[in-house]
């Protein structure tokens, strides 16, 4: 039940680079986001500057890139799955990227994105409980937990609006704790110089 409704968070936050945006709009380039490539358990993504090792217990899939590259409506999405048990709710990491170029600069930044995603959470039956900001990749990212109101899954979702990019990951499993565990067994190495996401 959780793994279907995870796949719709997901769909739902990416899903705000398809909506009309509102308000005036400023120049920003649209990156020329890549799929990368898994290896040895490793997701490796040059163009953006990241390379994402998943905690050994989840299995990474294949990347999708969604839309014409170069395109601001263009999105990109890997995640890694633990195996599924009946008992208890699938164990997920995910990573995705959105292009910031369509959007008014006054929705580019990481609260704005945040925002969307709270919304596009709550829409399937996920409550925010608890902010916070962490650093990851040597940066800081904006931290959002969430619990069903209906099923036994948490999660917490961490945000960085960069120059031309919104990054995101989401850690999915039954508990805190358990999101927390996989939280500690990620690695995510980020270049800030060519994702965007270093000082201003």
């Amino acid at each position: 039940m959780y793994k279907v409704a995870f796949g719709i968070v997901i769909c739902a936050m990416l899903a705000w680079s398809q909506e009309p945006p509102l308000g005036e709009k400023t120049s920003l380039p649209a990156p020329r986001l890549d799929k990368g490539s898994v290896d040895g358990g490793i997701y490796k993504n040059p163009l953006i500057g990241l390379e994402l090792t998943p905690d050994p217990k989840l299995k990474l899939g294949t990347p999708e890139l969604k839309g014409k590259r170069g395109d601001a409506s263009s999105s990109l999405m890997i995640a890694a799955r633990g195996k599924f048990r009946s008992d208890s709710t699938r164990e997920v990491t995910a990573f995705w990227a959105v292009p910031l170029a369509q959007y008014p600069a006054d929705q580019r930044s990481t609260d704005a994105v945040m925002h969307r995603v709270v919304e596009a959470d709550q829409k399937d039956g996920f409550k925010p409980i608890r902010s916070a900001t962490v650093a990851m990749g040597g940066t800081s990212f904006a931290r959002m937990d969430f619990s069903h109101r209906d099923h036994p899954a948490y999660e917490a979702v961490f945000v960085k609006a960069c120059e031309t990019l919104a990054l995101g990951f989401v850690f999915a499993g039954s508990d805190q704790d358990a999101v927390n565990r996989i939280i500690a067994a990620t690695d995510v190495k980020l270049d800030l110089a060519v994702s965007g996401c270093g000082p201003r």
